[in-house]
């Protein structure tokens, strides 16, 4: 079953797995620095915040926790506003706040502070004022989040704002008929292979990914006043100057050598004494476009023993069935095969059930390992994407009810995630409560999850067909009627997704 026309601007609502505390954490124990002790309560902000999802979420899955969402646009932080009552959280609140104001702000200290896609896309003097913030108010020893465009990669986005900026300079109107106008002209020239957009799959790449986005956005994007791409070693110095140590990427896979680079270039990197030459160098490589660095307020170092304790006891787990998972891993021209026998028993395990590697050890099928052996592997199956840092572990295999007259939803952000953008972009983004990570499925199983939700067995298909004609949707059919298609659809649900969304807690069956 297809159901088309999305019906927004795919201005899409995605939670951030990077941005949960406990993925922070584990970034900064892999790289030996320590991480926030969470389970007494803690302190999170984040600038650029959006329309509040994963700030929402969070905030559901760390009841402890503090939560602030900062961002200078009014109509985000209502959105988020409006998210978070109807999630129900009393941990939260969002502020709308001029970033060249954000200095002078009475605001608490943080243990984390989340800067997403803002700091290259603001001008000269609100960088500054995010620095300031950055030294009033991020905790000793606490955590920065920080994603920005990154160069080499980014060189060709700046010919992209001239060129754009030089075309629209003659239309008397406001930005966002120029974004549209600017829009259309790239499309006429990739769409007839203008060099430009042969020879540089950067800028390729740019276009295809800011098209999808709101008008506002690329309005902000292409013809902003404020735009400046970092080199590494840069960014580096600007965090040194306000106190901050660089302690690892947020995209896993770049911390290990073997996974970061090619092999041709690893003997080269290798000769390199520091991180600061090893990422610079790296980025020229891969052609970098974009960064998500974790910076600290420290520079405490913790002994090789201290590491292994800290990362011997952190609960990890899959977001998908064994049957589902992936066994080969991506990243670049590097490619990552987990067919042998330590990894596929490994993923066998937390499939199951989510466990520690001191918990792995213990197991039946792990037994023969040693502690460092497991610890190793699980770094680079996280790598992989397909396994996370879960909030809890479970004491036994979930059973999967499948045949459960009706299931429940599990979490507010899950119900306000659906009751706001169902049949708006083509995927979804649910949060699994134990685990703590975000799930994306399609809008498809979306909607019969939600329906599922709201009916007894007998009645999910009219109710879907139902749902599906009051969001004046479509069915795509091959030449079936529109109940045989769903049924279809929905049969596929049951046999792939519901269990995964079931061992993950997502949906939960309801018991008479």
């Amino acid at each position: 079953m297809k159901t088309p026309g999305i019906t927004d601007d795919n201005y899409q609502w995605q939670y951030h797995n990077e941005f949960n505390p406990l993925y922070l954490n584990y970034i900064c124990t892999l790289t030996g620095h320590y991480p926030i002790s969470i389970e007494s309560g803690f302190n999170y902000c984040e600038l650029g915040c959006g329309v509040g999802v994963t700030l929402n979420g969070l905030a559901e899955l760390f009841p402890e926790g503090q939560f602030l969402g900062i961002d200078n646009n009014a109509n985000y932080t209502d959105g988020a506003s409006k998210l978070a009552k109807e999630v129900g959280c009393s941990n939260i609140d969002f502020k709308c706040l001029d970033f060249n104001r954000l200095s002078k702000a009475e605001l608490p200290n943080f243990d984390f502070v989340i800067l997403n896609d803002i700091y290259s896309w603001i001008d000269k003097d609100a960088r500054q004022h995010l620095q300031d913030f950055i030294v009033n108010h991020l905790k000793e020893d606490g955590i920065l989040y920080l994603n920005y465009e990154a160069m080499p990669g980014s060189s060709v986005i700046a010919p992209l704002r001239d060129i754009i900026s030089f075309h629209t300079s003659a239309i008397a109107s406001d930005n966002l008929i120029k974004a549209q106008s600017g829009l259309d002209y790239l499309d006429f020239m990739q769409s007839n292979k203008a060099g430009f957009f042969t020879e540089n799959v950067a800028a390729d790449q740019f276009f295809n990914d800011i098209r999808t986005k709101n008008i506002n956005y690329v309005a902000d994007r292409i013809l902003g006043n404020g735009f400046q791409p970092y080199f590494f070693h840069q960014i580096v110095q600007e965090m040194g100057k306000i106190g901050l140590s660089f302690s690892g990427s947020a995209i896993c896979h770049l911390n290990f050598i073997d996974l970061a680079v090619p092999l041709e270039f690893q003997t080269f990197l290798k000769t390199f004494t520091t991180r600061e030459q090893f990422e610079t160098h790296g980025d020229l490589i891969r052609n970098q476009r974009f960064r998500k660095d974790i910076f600290i307020k420290s520079n405490k170092v913790m002994s090789e023993q201290e590491q292994i304790e800290i990362l011997s006891k952190i609960i990890f787990g899959t977001t998908c069935l064994e049957e589902e998972f992936e066994l080969m891993a991506v990243f670049g021209e590097v490619e990552l095969n987990y067919n042998n026998d330590i990894f596929k028993r490994l993923i066998s395990v937390l499939s199951d059930t989510p466990k520690s590697a001191v918990g792995l050890l213990a197991s039946e099928k792990l037994k023969d390992l040693s502690l460092e052996v497991i610890i190793d592997a699980l770094k680079f199956l996280i790598s992989g994407g397909q396994i996370f840092p879960f909030v809890r572990a479970s004491e036994d295999k979930v059973k999967l009810e499948l045949d459960s007259d009706r299931y429940s939803i599990s979490m507010n952000s899950n119900i306000g995630f659906l009751k706001n953008r169902l049949f708006k972009q083509d995927k979804i983004s649910l949060l699994a409560p134990d685990a703590g990570v975000g799930l994306q499925v399609t809008m498809e199983d979306a909607l019969f999850a939600l329906c599922m939700a709201e009916a007894s067995s007998g009645e999910v298909l009219d109710w879907v067909l139902q749902r599906l004609i009051e969001a004046n949707q479509e069915v795509l059919t091959d030449g079936a009627t529109n109940k045989d298609t769903i049924a279809t659809g929905l049969e596929n649900f049951r046999k792939k997704c519901l269990p995964n969304l079931l061992r993950l807690g997502i949906l939960e069956p309801v018991t008479n």
